[in-house]
């Protein structure tokens, strides 16, 4: 497992230095480094007075589909302006694209930054009723994804339940068990650091592989990680089954060609393999 995380790590580590050329090449088209769409939404609906407890809807397509984006950064970075291609993806397929940000560490942790999802989820079914809703969230964002769709408490106190959401689609999270053992070299000891601002003593509490329990309704997930991201193969698995022991139903996906950066730049891409993966998910 130490082996793991730190090759886990140092793959984050040179994604972040690499990764926007590197999905420029591979995509063949320009786009902002920051992962910012040039689209711009429709609406930005409030749900809390925090600046963060806000999301973003872009073309409202009819009746169908809701797509609720997550972003990644740590827990600690990121904005809802992180969409990259997901605007033309959403428009291509007929869904309705929303993308929330919500408040980060270290001025919270993970759970209010669940809550935050949460209350995102609930604003937007009460705004937009009676269409399915999928979460998708990449990295923390996945993280946070798994949790609102599996631990009850965090829908439960907007009102819902997990199985109000139609589906979740997590794209290379790796902090699904944040319990897992931890090395103790210096890459280790910097994402050690990155969960412990996250999760601080609650990591069990925060973890939605050992949330999950029988007898819960919970929606299909659909989890993809990079190949070469040995923790995020084993997390992904790990929540899946976990997810299919208790009755539910959940697939997981390798991403051969993709970085940790690219599996979310280039999701929204025509012809992206997990993209249209996902796009099954939502039809079937």
């Amino acid at each position: 497992m130490p082996v793991s995380r730190r090759a886990a790590l140092l793959g984050l580590t040179l994604s972040s230095l690499a990764g926007p050329a590197l999905a420029q090449r591979r995509l063949g088209r320009r786009r902002d480094q920051t992962g910012r769409s040039a689209a711009a939404p429709a609406h930005t609906w409030a749900f809390g007075p925090d600046p963060l407890q806000a999301y973003d809807v872009y073309a409202d397509h009819g009746s169908g589909p809701i797509l609720l984006f997550v972003h990644g950064g740590g827990w600690s970075r990121g904005e809802r302006t992180m969409v990259s291609e997901l605007p033309a993806y959403a428009a291509r397929h007929g869904l309705t694209l929303a993308s929330t940000s919500y408040r980060l560490a270290p001025s919270v942790s993970a759970r209010e930054s669940a809550m935050d999802v949460a209350a995102a989820v609930a604003d937007l079914k009460r705004r937009l009723p009676g269409r399915p809703l999928y979460l998708l969230g990449h990295s923390a964002g996945a993280h946070l994804a798994a949790l609102v769709g599996i631990d009850p408490d965090y829908l439960g106190a907007v009102g819902l339940k997990p199985s109000d959401l139609a589906g979740v689609i997590l794209l290379d999270g790796a902090g699904y068990d944040a319990t897992a053992p931890r090395g103790d070299s210096r890459i280790d000891q910097w994402l050690g650091q990155t969960y412990d601002q996250a999760f601080g003593d609650q990591a069990a509490a925060l973890s939605p592989t050992l949330r999950v329990r029988s007898g819960v309704a919970y929606p299909p997930f659909l989890i993809f990680h990079v190949a070469r991201r040995q923790d995020s193969a084993v997390q992904s698995r790990g929540l899946a089954q976990a997810l299919t022991r208790a009755g539910g139903r959940a697939e997981v996906v390798v991403a051969p060609d993709d970085s940790h950066m690219t599996i979310n730049r280039g999701f929204g891409v025509a012809g992206d393999p997990e993209g249209e993966r996902a796009a099954r998910f939502i039809s079937g």
